[in-house]
């Protein structure tokens, strides 16, 4: 049975069937990991259809994922079935004690659907199954100057919306905005090595509305022992 009832409903209906490794993801692995360090692990939060999968699996690196959605994890094994006992139906906001000394954790859009708190409880996870000097990558964190942090319904904190009528956030549930400020808070264990801000801006077609979307890529490591 799947925990995210939104989450459960797009992958269900097919409306969100990435397939190709994200290329921001795929960037700041190769510039902050060494794939060819043997025995190399790494767990994803969120792995939708396993858009990313082929990339890790190409370089041979041990590849694990923690999915909200029954559909999803379905199609996975589906088109990877040697990952069957590697992907767990779960929340990767809730400890589930699986997982340890990790080189690497990445997430594409997934830890920035869940509130403050949520996602407070799921970077301290992260923290606890990395190893020491291991990398936590979040790409398309949404930016508080996403033009549909105007919209939406504050429900939660001050950072979370929910409830929208129209538009890409419509029936996927919370979605988190965060600035500088609130990344660093969030990320107050790690060591922050990369922080990258990027936008885009929507003119044609003219329903777009010029519209403005922002996103964070952030890349963090779990300082050594001392």
């Amino acid at each position: 049975m799947s925990f995210s009832e939104e989450w459960e409903f797009c992958f269900n209906k097919q409306t969100h069937q990435s397939i190709w490794p994200w290329t921001d993801l795929v960037s700041l692995v190769h510039r902050h990991m060494d794939l060819k360090l043997k025995g190399c692990r790494v767990l994803e939060f969120g792995c939708g259809v396993g858009a990313n999968i082929p990339f890790f699996l190409h370089n041979g690196i041990e590849y694990f994922a923690i999915e909200g959605s029954e559909s999803a994890i379905q199609t996975v094994v589906k088109k990877f079935p040697s990952l069957i006992n590697n992907i767990v139906l779960g929340d990767f906001t809730k400890d589930n004690n699986l997982f340890k000394d990790l080189d690497l954790i990445v997430d594409r859009a997934a830890m920035t659907h869940n509130t403050t708190s949520a996602i407070s409880c799921g970077l301290k996870n992260a923290y606890k199954y990395l190893k020491p000097g291991g990398i936590y990558i979040g790409v398309d964190w949404f930016s508080t100057k996403h033009s549909d942090f105007k919209n939406g319904f504050k429900l939660a904190d001050d950072f979370t919306r929910n409830n929208y009528s129209s538009g890409p956030f419509y029936g996927v549930g919370n979605v988190h905005f965060s600035d500088e400020n609130h990344l660093e808070m969030l990320f107050s264990q790690f060591e922050i090595l990369s922080l990258e801000y990027k936008t885009y801006n929507s003119y044609i077609p003219s329903k777009a509305g010029n519209e403005d979307m922002s996103f964070w890529n952030i890349v963090a490591r779990k300082p050594h022992e001392k």
